[in-house]
Formats: C-alpha cells, sequence, structure tokens
C-alpha cells in the first residue's frame, strides 16, 4: 500500500515540478529537492527493515558485520550519486553530472577496498597452498 501511496505522490509532485518549470524555473530546482527529500523520508522505515533483514543474514553466514557496512555504504553513496546526477541533468548540467557519477564511483570503490582486500588474501590463501 506504501508503494502505490508513494507512487501517487511522485506524479503528483512531477505535475507540479512541470507546472514550475514552465511558469517559476527558479524555483523547480526548490521543488525537484522538496520532492526528493520527501520520498526519501517516506522510504526510511523500509531501509530499516532491510538493515535489519540484512543483519540475520549476517548471522547466519560468514559475512563478517563490517564487511556488510562496507557493502551498505556504497550501495547508499551509488544510490545518492545517482539522484543527484540526475537532478544535475534535469537541470540543465550534464558534465556536472558525469563528474558526479565518476566520484561517487570513486568514492565507493575507496570505500570498498577491505572488502576486495580481504577477498584477495583468502584468494591467494587457498592457492597457495
Amino acid at each position: 500500500m506504501m508503494f502505490i501511496k508513494i507512487l501517487i505522490f511522485v506524479l503528483a509532485g512531477v505535475v507540479l515540478l512541470f507546472l514550475l518549470k514552465h511558469n517559476a524555473p527558479s524555483f523547480a530546482i526548490l521543488g525537484e529537492l522538496t520532492l526528493v527529500a520527501i520520498i526519501v523520508l517516506a522510504i526510511v522505515p523500509e531501509i530499516k527493515n532491510l538493515t535489519s533483514l540484512f543483519s540475520s543474514l549476517q548471522e547466519l553466514s560468514v559475512v563478517s558485520e563490517a564487511s556488510l557496512k562496507i557493502m551498505l555504504k556504497a550501495f547508499g553513496m551509488l544510490s545518492v550519486g545517482a539522484v543527484v546526477a540526475d537532478i544535475c541533468r534535469d537541470n540543465g548540467e550534464g558534465a556536472v553530472a558525469g563528474v558526479v557519477e565518476l566520484s561517487v564511483k570513486i568514492l565507493a570503490v575507496s570505500c570498498a577496498l577491505p572488502v576486495f582486500t580481504a577477498v584477495t588474501e583468502i584468494a591467494l590463501t587457498f592457492f597457495n597452498r
């Protein structure tokens, strides 16, 4: 049910943004940022459910809690970066959007380096036997 409410809210927001862009373009970006913020706040409870599910899965598997946190952090960074890049593109800033996407990808990889290092060490230990 929450899914349908969010979709209806988004459609109404997009219509309002369309009207803003044509009638008051200077306020369009503020409206877009407000819409994004409201949507994110609406899904925060679902994000909490997702993190508790990951915690439950972590207890059942051999994945360390630190690795799980790193993967979730990288996913969050990439998701937020994609939204910011889309907002930049919507406002005619394609070059800025490209730089945002590249920056976020580099930061996500650097954030995940401890996981890559651990996997590499395990692989080397396995193959050197």
